[in-house]
């Protein structure tokens, strides 16, 4: 009975030094991954906001893992999170590349569209006789249109400035198909 008491004593301190042997790498690894996730979270947030909440939650579990004193758990959790943050960084690196070229193309695009709405425009607001099809009404309609988008664009333009690309791309989608339906209107043929 006592040989079975001292074995139960030696078992409990075994476990309670490798519990203390754990504590310090659980608490290094929870330290990296948080620096990992602080350094990447401006573009992630916006770019790749799915993958951030993931490396966030999977760091909530290290650390609810840790405030349990379930070391080993803890830095089993927190181990790969710093690898997995510089994926999640190529990730929203790779969104943003692709949404500057959308934004890129699409800006570069929508004056010369804009133009031609214009030019036509100003030919038959100075015409005596308007086509078939077009009145007085209809023209100012349109003429309000085209104002429309073109300070539609000029925010979509801004926004992008500003890095919110997703929203200039979104304006700029709307200000072509508004664009598109004017110079319908108007008979003009696409470009």
């Amino acid at each position: 009975m006592r040989i079975v008491k001292y074995i139960y004593v030696i078992a409990l301190a075994a476990l309670l030094v490798a519990c203390a042997r754990d504590k310090e790498p659980a608490e290094a690894a929870i330290k990296a991954a948080t620096q990992a996730i602080e350094q990447i979270r401006g573009d992630a947030a916006q770019y790749a906001p799915d993958q951030l909440k993931q490396l966030e939650d999977s760091l909530k579990g290290a650390q609810d893992n840790f405030a349990k004193k379930e070391y080993k758990a803890a830095l089993d959790a927190a181990a790969g999170l710093g690898a997995k943050a510089q994926d999640v960084a190529k990730a929203a690196a790779a969104k943003k590349a692709e949404l500057v070229k959308s934004w890129e193309d699409m800006s570069a695009g929508i004056p010369q569209m804009m133009d031609a709405v214009k030019s036509r425009l100003d030919i038959l607001s100075k015409a005596k006789k308007l086509p078939a099809g077009l009145d007085k009404d209809k023209l100012a309609a349109l003429n309000a249109g085209y104002d429309g988008a073109a300070k539609q664009f000029q925010e979509a333009k801004d926004a992008a400035g500003a890095g919110n690309l997703a929203k200039a791309i979104e304006a700029g989608n709307a200000i072509k198909q508004k664009g598109m339906d004017i110079a319908a209107t108007l008979g003009l043929k696409p470009q």
